[in-house]
């Protein structure tokens, strides 16, 4: 009697899965043979609630604070850290909670299960713990905990308000209306231990625990790690009987509404619209789910599909995106949403989008079934390059879904393999897909939710959070606040009690000899070596080829925009969206850009065009920013249509004032959702105190592009004339950046499997460069730092306090001259310096999320920006959270500090696992090979790396502590903080206390962003 194979599958064909569940206990555990050097664990359990106390979500934070058999607050972290992993996580869902962990190869992996799960199972749920993790007032009568921190920083945006509002309105009455993370509001008065501890009982059972396991690791070995729980499972007695969550009845809609709901704000200018119906039963009508997903992404993806055409793609646009979600329920819930909608057009969303979706009903307007059937053949081929880029999530996601959902055995194969579904989709007509848009969003009733940002909100609900703060101190009075500040001190003196040290070393820190890297080869055309099938020298620019396992093509092209006068920089970012959205000069044939569009889905996986080498959102640059890169993803059989795609988008590319005018809409709308967010803001405020003003990071960002599109609109909307200069400057930065000199290649494939297909793999690439003249081959490296200003762009201060309506908590960025070589000797001490400081369980998470002063904190070095960053993110308390920081990090850097020998060990540990972690799927490796090059460090530098931080000593320890981290909490570091306005001139008094001269700014125009 042990463990039981009940099921199993092939994700997609490709990755075998294996469900086992225990005849003793009722536990059940998968196990997905994903390739690589990590193993993931995904403990999920079906949870239910109906009010807004945020049992579930608080639960969750509770459950990391001790268990039965490790009674201390963190070991859990402690003892991870120390199994090649970096801490623990979790997260909290309407349908469920799941708690997660990596570790770098399967040895530290069952090291920590037994432990994992035994907080899980049999948490202590102190009340200590509640008063820090939860909700407390300080004795300064203000609210805090790590929970109540982090609701505050969402609770009261547009986005969070306008989800909240669809779903109360399309599940009325039901489980999937509450908000399973707590209404500040109920954190306060309503959510207790007591209620903590009996939602435990009813949930947290072996027969409701999923123990989902991916990576290189065998079942016996997990089985045997389980032992332990499973004797302890037996020891504790019979449970009562389990009633297995979302089994009572939906209510139906009783009928459409529509309902608006403000949101403060600073700016009054563009809202959201969402709106929703009822879809498809996740228990029995998986299928029709998966075919209302394709319809959903026909109509809403890529500009081309009918609403975005309707609603984004014209002159003047109602919204700047459209897109669509699904929640996949017992009864599942279908919703397009609309995000920077012009106040003026709100109310015109909904008859807009009933009258598009009618036509299409009515057949009024057909179904394009050749742009569905590219739709589905994206959707599968995605699905596959899933396994590859992301597999431990993917397998892990379907899974769960079977957990929450899956009626009978075979739904477990039906879940994993959704491409079997899709294929099956393909043979569908026009009728089916025409019937199902009727079923879903034409006939049945709606709900129709309008955010609209008020900055009267903002007024109204600051005065009525400070009334009810002044209310509360007046309520407890001077003693009753002194007796809060006791109790909290209390329980942060209970919660520190540290765990012995012989709990922690009877853990073993795993060997990392073992582990399994994705193996990768580099070339490059520079060092005469070429892989199989391709010779780099044949190529008619420089050139670098990874040879790694996959199925697919990774095409990438980089761009040198160093050459570009400062005049036509700011075209950059709206050139890198023109690129895929434009019309294509073929033959002589004008090719319409819904043409080239829709051939992109078909032909490509991703195609994607932008400054800097890795994504990030539209006004921040990646890495490396004044590099332009055009990244294209295709199976190996397409690898010559993808050239002929980049060749085209690059040299052949048309632009018109009527397509330069929609994108340059679309982007401008983007602005206001931007501004919004506090931790981008705060960034750019960071990069505008050291960057010149005219580099690529200055020109892109939110405000001066705002300013720059605006008025580029008024050239385009002023005649013949500003239409042509537009477009003519655009011409002028595309035949720069696409000069042979300024280009290099970058390919990612199995040349082995390339070779094998006998076509010509350098010929086509001819195509990039014009045929006179012999092309200079050179890949032009200019790292970020060497874009700043010197000596900064700060006259008389050392930073900004920006006040910000729509946030409630802060950011804050600090940061200081460092590193500007990833080669440099000293980066691998650096790195556990800052490891042993941040480390989940270490100094600064202690007193930092500890006492609830903020969310989330880091330090962090980037070489490419020659900086060292302190970050704090949805901070409750700024002012308290970096003086902690100060206080602790300078106590490390005293000649005589002590350096916990234990604390150590599980930083070099967790250090290790987060470098490993960089090639944790073919995907990442692909990254990692690409960004080698700028970097400019040497084939697998990683593994050197993991070699390096585990010889540092203390000595080198202290040595660059004192080098570079000391100067990042002196007076001369440079600091942006964005908070609420209410609280911007207190912020930049109390720093100017420590030291920081701090300009408060009202607003973003009058900020160093403008």
């Amino acid at each position: 009697m042990g463990f039981q194979l009940v099921s199993s599958a092939k994700a997609n064909g490709v990755i075998p899965v294996r469900k086992y569940r225990s005849e003793k206990t009722g536990l059940t555990v998968i196990v997905g043979e994903v390739e690589g050097p990590l193993v993931n664990g995904y403990f999920a359990l079906a949870t239910e609630a109906h009010d807004d106390d945020g049992l579930p979500h608080t639960l969750e934070h509770l459950i990391f604070l001790g268990s039965e058999k490790y009674p201390y607050k963190g070991i859990l972290d402690l003892v991870a850290n120390r199994c090649l992993a970096s801490g623990t996580n979790a997260w909290t869902d309407t349908d469920h909670t799941c708690y997660t962990m990596t570790t770098a190869g399967s040895g530290g992996f069952l090291s920590l299960l037994p432990v994992y799960l035994d907080h899980i199972l049999y948490p202590t749920l102190t009340d200590s713990g509640f008063i820090t993790e939860v909700h407390h007032i300080s004795e300064e009568g203000e609210d805090g905990g790590v929970v109540y921190c982090e609701m505050q920083g969402r609770e009261n945006t547009g986005e969070s308000r306008i989800h909240l509002e669809m779903l109360r309105a399309i599940y009325p009455n039901c489980g999937y209306s509450s908000e399973t993370g707590g209404i500040m509001k109920n954190l306060r008065t309503s959510t207790d231990n007591e209620k903590v501890r009996a939602y435990h009982a009813g949930f947290y059972r072996p027969d409701n625990l999923h123990v989902i396991i991916t990576g290189q690791i065998e079942p016996e070995d997990i089985f045997k790690a389980l032992e332990p729980i499973e004797e302890k499972i037996l020891a504790k007695g019979k449970l009562p009987p389990f009633t297995r969550p979302w089994q009572t009845p939906v209510d139906p809609v009783a009928e459409s509404q529509t309902l608006k709901i403000v949101y403060p704000a600073d700016e009054e200018d563009c809202g959201l619209v969402n709106v929703a119906w009822r879809g498809p039963k996740a228990t029995t009508q998986y299928e029709e789910l998966t075919a209302c997903s394709v319809l959903l992404r026909y109509l809403s993806d890529t500009s081309v599909s009918p609403l975005q055409r309707e609603f984004v793609e014209i002159e003047d646009p109602y919204a700047s995106r459209v897109g669509y979600n699904i929640a996949e329920n017992a009864e599942s819930l279908l919703y397009i949403s609309f995000e920077n909608v012009l106040l003026g057009k709100i109310d015109a969303i909904h008859p807009k989008l009933q009258q598009v979706l009618g036509k299409i009903g009515t057949g009024e307007e057909k179904i394009d079934m050749k742009r569905m059937a590219s739709v589905l053949e994206r959707y599968i081929l995605e699905a596959l390059s899933n396994l590859e880029s992301n597999p431990h999530d993917d397998v892990a996601f379907h899974v769960i879904g079977d957990v929450l959902y899956g009626e009978v055995e075979k739904d477990f194969d039906g879940r994993l393999n959704t491409n079997r579904c899709l294929q099956a989709l393909k043979d569908k007509d026009e009728e089916f897909w025409r019937s199902l848009l009727n079923k879903y969003l034409v006939e049945p009733k709606s709900v129709v939710v309008q955010a609209v940002p008020s900055i009267e909100e903002q007024k109204r609900s600051a005065k009525e959070e400070q009334d009810r703060i002044e209310a509360q101190r007046t309520a407890l009075g001077e003693e009753g606040l002194a007796q809060k500040g006791r109790e909290l001190a209390e329980a942060m003196t209970k919660n520190e009690i540290p765990p012995p040290d012989e709990m922690l070393t009877s853990i073993p820190v795993p060997s990392t000899d073992g582990i399994k890297f994705h193996p990768v080869e580099i070339f490059k055309s520079s060092a005469g070596r070429s892989p199989a099938g391709l010779t780099l020298e044949k190529l008619p620019l420089y050139a670098e080829a990874y040879h790694l396992h996959t199925n697919f093509c990774y095409l990438m092209v980089t761009m040198n925009t160093e050459p570009v006068e400062p005049e036509l920089r700011p075209y950059l970012l709206l050139l890198m969206e023109l690129l895929t959205e434009s019309p294509i000069r073929r033959d002589g044939e004008l090719i319409p850009y819904e043409a080239v569009v829709a051939a992109l889905e078909s032909d490509t996986i991703e195609t994607d065009a932008r400054l800097g080498i890795e994504t990030t959102s539209r006004f921040s640059l990646g890495p490396f920013g004044n590099t332009a890169t055009l990244c294209m993803q295709v199976v190996r059989g397409k690898y010559e249509i993808g050239i002929n795609w980049i060749a085209e988008l690059l040299h052949k590319t048309e632009f018109t004032a009527e397509r330069v005018k929609v994108c340059a809409s679309k982007m401008v709308n983007d602005v206001a959702q931007a501004k919004r967010e506090g931790n981008s803001i705060v960034r750019d405020l960071m990069k505008a105190m050291y960057y010149d003003k005219d580099s690529n990071v200055r020109v892109s960002s939110l405000l001066k592009q705002q300013k720059f599109l605006g008025e580029l609109i008024k050239l385009l909307e002023g005649g013949a004339e500003g239409a042509e200069k537009v477009i003519n400057r655009l011409n002028k930065v595309r035949e720069i950046i696409t000069r042979p000199e300024n280009l290099g290649l970058h390919l990612a494939a199995d040349w082995e499997e390339m070779a094998k297909l006998e076509v010509d793999l350098e010929g086509p690439w001819s195509k990039l460069v014009p045929s006179e003249g012999v092309p200079k081959k050179q890949l032009t490296v200019i790292p970020d730092w060497k874009l700043h200003t010197p000596g900064g762009n700060l006259a008389n201060s050392t930073g900004v306090v920006v006040g910000l309506g729509s946030v409630e908590s802060a950011f804050l960025y600090s940061s200081s001259k460092a590193i500007t070589d990833f080669n440099d000797e000293d980066l691998a001490p650096l790195l556990l310096f800052l490891q042993y400081l941040t480390q989940l369980e270490g100094p600064l998470w202690r007193q930092i999320r500890g006492q609830g002063f903020s969310y989330g904190y880091n330090i962090v070095p980037r070489p490419n920006e020659g900086l060292l960053y302190f970050t704090l993110y949805r901070a409750t308390n700024v002012v308290a959270a970096y003086k902690e920081a100060k206080s602790i990090t300078e106590k490390q850097l005293q000649p005589n500090a002590e350096w916990d020998s234990t604390l150590l060990e599980s930083a070099r540990s967790s250090l290790i696992f987060e470098i490993i972690a960089r090639e944790k799927s073919i995907g990442n490796v692909v990254v990692q090979s690409f960004l080698s090059s700028f970097k400019q460090v040497p084939a697998g530098y990683n593994q050197a790396l993991v070699q390096r931080v585990g010889k540092v000593t203390e000595a080198d320890l202290a040595r660059v502590g004192a080098k570079y981290v000391k100067a990042l909490f002196s007076s001369e570091a440079r600091t942006a903080i964005v908070c609420h306005p209410d609280k911007a001139a207190d912020i930049a008094t109390a720093f100017g206390q420590l030291g920081h001269k701090l300009e408060v700014e009202t607003s973003l125009e009058s900020s160093i962003l403008a």
